[in-house]
């Protein structure tokens, strides 16, 4: 009779660690799953950026070669 609580507080650890074993599979394949998603996120923010950055710099120079227009005006009237 003794021996029941013994083999019950055995099989609860036996099935924690199973449970346990089974949540850490489960995670490492969702962090998996994750990655690769992170990684299609991160090269199309990639893209972004530098479609962005390449639209920053015409307009830099739309900038700048109207500012240099200008002053070659003001440069004539005077």
């Amino acid at each position: 009779m003794d021996d029941i609580p013994l083999l019950a507080l055995i099989f609860g650890f036996v099935a924690f660690c199973v449970y346990m074993d089974y949540r850490v599979k489960v995670l490492k394949v969702r962090a998996g799953s994750n990655s690769t998603e992170l990684q299609a996120v991160n090269e199309k923010l990639e893209s972004k950026t530098r479609e962005l950055e390449e639209r920053v710099r015409v307009l830099e120079s739309i900038v700048t070669d109207r500012r240099h227009r200008l002053q070659e005006e003001i440069d004539t009237l005077q």
